[in-house]
């Protein structure tokens, strides 16, 4: 077992110890395979010795806020955008809630853009706006006055073409009900489930890695004096009937009393992952404990920001740097000071992008703005792998070696990155040692690790190994991978 501490400096450190390495072959074997390994939690990684693992934070696009209110119906804010790239149509499709100012209504509408970053709002002329006609981009419309999508998804489930997209929305009808729509192109949308409210729904124990699965707020009181939001998750197996409730995150011993939780998100599908990793964004919400109270003291004042959550199997999610943003909110006066909500990441070629809603105030402010930004880090580019001394190693657990060819996702320039093959016991094997291996000087996110005399990982096919990363100076590896070339 890791056990892990982070730090208050410049960057967010997450130093790891090893407490009780398992060698001479006791260690549990893992799979590998040819997927590529992150660290954001320990699955792999038996011992760290001098190394510390640093949560990295995506940078802002300059042309922040990529959409802002212009519409009538758009009221003072946008916000909670959800981004699908669409290979079929060459395109993205952006779906957004717009705040009108009167009659508390809010609709989702639609953007679209060919690289993500210029975005136009097409007339649609699907349903009937405030001003009574079709001239606008509302792309929902649900029983209620607040129809809002959140999630969208090319379905892997599809029974036919009109299901190649699917959304979960929630309507205020009057509660909180969520609902399962279909559509053959992201922009007509059917009404397939009303499914009803899902927070508290426990329906029998939780399964791994099901079709479809929530994460959401609800309301804890086992942690504190007082209510406080947390995170609730569920699963479906066919969009109607949904059950598996259990708690994803509450509130830890070392977290602040005046903590809560104000909502979560991840990827709807069970059956999509980062490379085996179920990426979850969290909003932690810093609430005012004597601030403005609704009449059954629900907490209304605070600012809210984002931490990052990881699971194999949907069920058990582990904070990747508790306490520790890893997307914060903007400057003091800017248009995202107050509050901030990532959307899951989407993958644009050798990068992250992580779309968000931010909002100009904290949340009991009145007159309050929102808008839609956009940020950007590295492919896999999450958390990374330092030295903390003149030298730090990390070695694997045991696997079984599935390919020819090591690849490592590293910006070494400020060091170096060396690797050596071990047996399951933890002896080096001939002629693959640290000394054996051409150091890794570069900065690259495919960059082949090689042996004097040719040697290859593909002699070992078969056999269970591990690897032991050495690490000098200020290298920073932030995944390997084992591929055929």
């Amino acid at each position: 077992m890791l056990s892990q501490w982070f730090g208050a400096c410049g960057v967010v450190v997450i130093a790891v110890f090893a407490a009780g390495s398992a060698w001479a072959g006791e260690a549990e074997t893992c799979e590998v395979g040819v997927v590529k390994q992150l660290f954001l939690d320990d699955y792999v990684v038996d011992e760290i010795s001098g190394c510390r693992k640093v949560l990295n934070q995506p940078e802002r696009y300059g042309g922040n806020p990529i959409l802002e209110p212009e519409l009538p119906w758009e009221g003072r804010s946008l916000q909670s955008p959800i981004v699908v790239w669409d290979e079929q149509e060459g395109r993205f499709h952006m779906y957004y809630w717009a705040h009108y100012d009167k009659d508390d209504q809010i609709f989702t509408c639609y953007a679209q853009s060919k690289d993500g970053l210029d975005w136009e709002r097409p007339v649609l002329g699907l349903h009937e706006g405030p001003d009574g006609t079709r001239d606008n981009n509302i792309v929902l419309r649900g029983e209620g006055r607040q129809a809002r999508m959140r999630y969208v998804s090319l379905n892997p489930y599809a029974e036919g073409p009109e299901q190649r997209f699917v959304t979960m929305y929630i309507d205020n009808v009057p509660g909180l009900t969520e609902f399962i729509a279909y559509s053959p192109d992201g922009l007509h949308w059917t009404t397939a489930v009303k499914i009803g409210d899902l927070r508290g729904v426990t329906g029998g124990p939780p399964t791994a890695n099901p079709p479809f699965f929530l994460v959401e707020q609800k309301w804890d009181t086992s942690k504190v004096d007082h209510r406080y939001r947390a995170i609730w998750r569920t699963e479906s197996h066919d969009l109607k009937t949904w059950g598996g409730g259990t708690w994803a995150v509450q509130l830890a011993a070392e977290d602040d009393r005046d903590l809560e939780f104000y909502h979560a998100t991840s990827h709807f599908l069970g059956g999509h992952t980062y490379h085996g990793l179920h990426l979850g964004y969290i909003y932690p919400y810093h609430t005012e404990a004597g601030g403005k109270k609704l009449g059954d003291g629900t907490r209304m004042a605070g600012t809210i920001d984002v931490e990052v959550i990881v699971s194999r199997d949907t069920i058990n999610w582990q904070r990747v740097a508790p306490r520790t943003p890893f997307f914060a909110c903007g400057p003091e006066g800017s248009w995202d000071a107050g509050m901030v909500f990532v959307a899951p990441e989407t993958v644009v070629g050798d990068a992250l992008r992580f779309y968000y809603g931010g909002w100009a105030l904290e949340h009991s402010a009145d007159d309050n703005r929102g808008a839609i930004g956009l940020a950007t880090m590295r492919l896999d580019g999450l958390v990374h792998l330092e030295a903390h001394e003149a030298e730090g190693t990390v070695t694997t657990k045991p696997f079984l070696v599935a390919s020819d060819t090591l690849e490592v996702n590293a910006d070494a320039r400020g060091g170096s990155i060396r690797v050596a093959v071990l047996d399951a016991a933890g002896n080096a094997v001939a002629g693959m040692t640290a000394e054996d291996c051409d150091p890794v000087t570069g900065d690259g996110l495919r960059q082949t690790v090689r042996w004097a005399r040719d040697r290859t990982l593909g002699e070992l096919r078969g056999r269970a190994v591990r690897l032991r990363f050495q690490l000098t100076g200020a290298a920073k590896l932030y995944a390997f991978q084992l591929v055929d070339q």
